[in-house]
């Protein structure tokens, strides 16, 4: 059994923990804090796109900590007859690819299915949150970018196209 005010403290416990650590790539942080917040970072992706598995198109922000990438940001995919799980597992595939980096999910969100649009939305969303001060970029992979900063400005990148 876990408690979600237990997991947001862990999360900030090891955002702060690997903020102060500059000069070390692995913080002093308890696992437990990792395990939890990892799962408050799935609880998240699960509230903002309920149902996770259902048919359409979606963006998604994955925020890590540790030495590597801090931000994936990128879009999935579920055609009505894909098999159950398939945005679970397309998402768990980054989390893993993270992992080897030594940079475990503590933060993350899904936007609820689009039928058309996300690959315009996507596109604008990477280049507004590549252009973030201080924000390096690699593909779809951010390093010294904040989470909350990419969030705001990935949606805002919706706003302005469908405004324009």
């Amino acid at each position: 059994m876990w408690n979600e005010l237990d997991a947001q403290a862990a999360r900030r416990r090891i955002t702060d923990a690997y903020a102060d650590h500059k000069w070390s790539s692995h913080p002093a942080v308890e696992l437990k804090d990792v395990q939890l917040a990892t799962r408050l970072a799935w609880a998240d992706l699960e509230r903002a796109g309920t149902p996770l598995d259902a048919p359409g198109q979606r963006l998604y922000l994955l925020g890590f900590v540790g030495p590597g990438p801090d931000l994936k940001l990128g879009r999935v995919t579920r055609k009505p007859d894909g098999r159950e799980g398939s945005v679970k597992s397309y998402l768990q595939k980054h989390e893993r690819t993270a992992l080897t980096f030594g940079c475990p999910l503590v933060r993350a969100w899904i936007s609820r299915p689009l039928r058309a649009g996300v690959s315009d939305w996507e596109r604008k969303a990477l280049n507004t949150v590549g252009a973030l001060e201080g924000a390096v970029r690699c593909g779809e992979w951010f390093y010294s970018v904040d989470f909350d900063a990419a969030l705001e400005a990935a949606q805002a990148a919706r706003g302005r196209l469908w405004a324009g």
